[in-house]
Formats: C-alpha cells, structure tokens, sequence
C-alpha cells in the first residue's frame, strides 16, 4: 500500500460517503426531492464493502498480525463511532419526535414501537440477521453495519484460526449472520481479493483497467443501474438486492486493483493533508448524517422546497456530521488502548508499557 494509493483510496472513501449523504439528502420531506436524480446510495455502500474488504486484507498482513491486535482495531473502529451515534440517534429522535411528530412517523418505517430492543439488536449486529429489520433509531445508514461487523469476524475466523476451531467459529458466525448477510459476502471478499491479486496484474494494463472500469460503472448507471435487473422480493435477501450488487463489486475491486499498478500523481503536503483529514471523518459521516438531516429536515423553518430549508438543512446536517466525527474520531486510539488494558487484565497479562502503547494504539 503505497501513500499515494492509500491518498486515492481515501478520496473514493470520502466520496462513497458523501454520495450516500446526498442520496439521503434527496428525499421529499427533506429537501423536497432536490437531487432525486442522484441515486447512488446503494453503489456507494456497494464501493465501502469492497473498500473493506481490500484495507481488512492489507492491515491482517501488515500492522494487525495477530487475533489480539486486530480484534481490538476493529472494536475499537466500529465501537468509537456507534457509540456516539446512539446517544445522537437517541437525543434527537426524542427532540425532533417534540417538535413534529409527523416527521418521526411509525408509518415511516425507519423506527417500531419497541426501540430499546432495536437498540440492543443494533449494538451487537443483530438487525440484520435472518428475517430481522431493526434500526436504531432514524439511523438508515446503520443497516450496513450489521453487514460489515459480521464479515470482520469471518474474516478473523479464516485467517487467524486453525482446524476445527477455524471451522466451528465461521459456522456459528454465519449461522449468526444469516442468509441475507451472507449474500453481500463475495461483494467484501471482492475487496480482499483484490489485495491478494494486484501483483498479478502486469503493469502495463494498471491504466486500461482503471479506465475500462471507470467507463464501465458510468455506462452501467447511465443505462439505468440497479433499474436494469430483476429484484428478487424475499425476507431472506438484502434490501432492493440483484446481480448489480455483484457486478458493481467486480468493478470496484478491479479498478482498485488497476489503480495499485499504475503511477499515481501526489498531490502537495497540504493538499494530503486535507484531504487526509476529511476522509478521516468518513465512517462519522456516513454514521451520523441520517438522524441529523432527519432533525433538522423535521424543525427547520419552511417548506422542504424552498430554497433557505434547503440551504440550512445541508449545511446544518453536514456540517454537523462532519464537526461531531471530527471530535470523536481521535477516541478511536484511546478506546483500543482501555480494551487492550481491559483484556491483560481479565486474562492476568502484565499491562504493555508506555512505548508499546504508543506503538500498539
């Protein structure tokens, strides 16, 4: 993984994340319908699985080696941010439900009358599993992280375990997980594979691969996208799931293993630098941005046409999103150091020193 790749990675990182931000942005008691050409969210959700998937693969073989250390980057990664996320979730579901009622509807589909089980449901990612359909709260993003957790601990299963073990730990998992999870499985490994495979890959083709992709993903929505394939109605199936799922994962994975084989132009320190810091904020984004536009779309002035609602609503919601990731993004190493501590200390290890900490975190 080269700085310059990792740069690129970070800009469709931050870019998937914002593609889901304006699809939700778009809808009719929001922003009355602005934007309701832009109908990127499942593509976009469809890039961070496979996004995943090839940075899971990179960091098991480099900086996260042993089961310890990367079970405790992905708790603490998943964890720093969902936490924060319910307590917004909660507080403004409860605000936004004073002010105007209408706007956190049962009928809407987003919420049901027994919201502490979502909640628990939701935390150990279960609201997804099988024939279950649980958010927490107005967090419609969050559907996606029942996904993620579950291929995170697959993937743990597969590599770092051995023999029967290996075998009885992705048995249990997938039994967990469920069929529905398990169907946008090969779109994550797509990811990892294309890890595996970049080297293989001469370099010569890196350009045509990135561009055939490229051209392929904008011909594939500009025929009509997921609108071009049957859509099978099942409890057991992914949400609005089809073959589009896979194909847009192959895409993905291959211009990502063609963008690892060709020479990429760096941009200057403080380009990077900005660039570094948004997309830093990314899983933030993607995690907080529904309950705040919900919030603010609900208690904002005017009609959701108008031009100021419009205006506010954006700005509030995305800037909200992005000011609160940015707060608690940092928390992200300080939560991996007190469940490292946590773990030496329920299995009697003597706690790591101050430069292993630092190291570690």
């Amino acid at each position: 993984m080269t700085n310059a790749l990792s740069f690129y990675l970070d800009i469709l990182r931050f870019g998937a994340a914002f593609a889901v931000f304006i699809s939700h942005y778009a809808i009719g008691r929001i922003s009355g319908g602005l934007f309701w050409q832009f109908d990127f969210g499942r593509t976009a959700v469809l890039a961070f699985f496979v996004l995943s998937g090839f940075v899971i693969a990179w960091v098991s073989e480099t900086r996260e080696r042993t089961l310890e250390e990367y079970a405790l980057s992905r708790i603490a990664r998943l964890y720093s941010v969902i936490i924060p996320a319910f307590i917004l979730t909660a507080l403004l579901n409860w605000l936004g439900n004073e002010i105007n009622p209408r706007s956190y509807a049962l009928e809407l589909g987003h919420s049901t009358s027994h919201p502490v089980l979502d909640y628990a449901l939701s935390a150990i990612f279960l609201g997804e599993s099988w024939t279950t359909r649980v958010l927490p709260g107005f967090n419609v993003p969050y559907w996606s992280l029942n996904y993620e957790a579950w291929y995170y601990v697959l993937f743990a299963a597969a590599v770092f375990l051995r023999g029967r073990l290996r075998m009885a730990a992705l048995a249990s998992a997938a039994a967990l997980a469920g069929p529905r999870i398990l169907c946008l499985l090969p779109v994550w490994l797509m990811g990892s594979a294309a890890w595996q495979w970049r080297a293989q890959l001469p370099h010569g083709l890196g350009w045509p691969v990135v561009i055939a992709c490229v051209a392929g993903l904008i011909a594939l929505q500009s025929l009509g996208g997921q609108q071009l394939f049957w859509h099978p109605s099942s409890e057991w199936l992914p949400p609005s799931f089809s073959a589009y799922d896979y194909i847009v994962g192959v895409l993905f994975a291959v211009l990502i293993a063609g963008l690892a084989n060709v020479q990429l132009q760096f941009p200057g320190k403080r380009v990077e630098s900005v660039v570094r810091g948004i997309a830093g904020a990314s899983f933030g984004l993607y995690l907080l941005h529904y309950p705040l536009l919900n919030f603010f779309g609900a208690v904002v002035p005017g009609p959701p046409s108008g031009a100021l609602h419009r205006v506010l609503v954006f700005g509030l919601a995305l800037g909200g999103a992005l000011g609160i990731a940015s707060l608690i993004e940092p928390r992200k190493s300080v939560l991996k150091r007190q469940l490292r501590s946590g773990l030496h200390l329920l299995l009697g290890k003597p706690p790591p020193s101050a430069v292993a900490r630092q190291r570690l975190s």
